[in-house]
């Protein structure tokens, strides 16, 4: 007759199981050791020449308003300096239209009207001075951009790795 003892029989281990947890264990921590991450949250400073750059990267009017969206003073007058720089545009194109229709009236031989090229010069100079309040209130948005980032930068680190008590996550504010 055969007995079997199942009561008292530790289970074996296989030793392929016990190399497998170990190498999980250590890939586990290796990996960890590895990919140890750091974030850091900010954003470069933005720079006007003759439009909104960041990082050497000419920006967008929508860019730019989804990145001042949270300074309102900064939006609020970089919109201010886009519609004055339209206005500036419509004035200047219309001056140098009516300039342009005088002096090629003149220039084909017809009798030029003066008043025409006054109205043209004044309508041109009027659109130079609304460009250059616009590019002013550009300039200003940026600096205002700039000072309320500096001042308000969010940043934060987050390390996966060994810590104190052992393998973990740890944000630092």
């Amino acid at each position: 007759m055969i007995r079997l003892n199942l009561i008292n029989k530790k289970p074996r281990r296989c030793k392929g199981n016990r190399i497998s947890i170990m190498l999980k264990k250590v890939f586990l921590v290796i990996l960890v050791a590895v990919f140890t991450v750091s974030f850091v949250q900010a954003q470069s400073d933005l720079t006007y020449k003759s439009g909104v750059m960041q990082d050497g990267t000419r920006l967008t009017p929508d860019k730019v308003r989804e990145l001042m969206s949270a300074n309102s003073e900064a939006l609020t007058t970089y919109n201010n300096g886009l519609a004055l720089g339209t206005v500036g545009t419509i004035f200047g194109s219309i001056g140098g239209g009516l300039i342009g229709w005088d002096l090629g009236t003149r220039l084909g031989g017809g009798q030029g009207n003066g008043k025409l090229l006054a109205v043209g010069a004044v309508s041109t100079g009027v659109g130079l001075v609304f460009a250059l309040i616009s590019e002013a209130n550009l300039k200003k948005s940026v600096t205002l951009y700039n000072s309320k980032l500096s001042n308000n930068t969010i940043s934060y680190q987050v390390n996966f790795g060994f810590t104190q008590t052992g393998v973990g996550l740890s944000m630092r504010f």
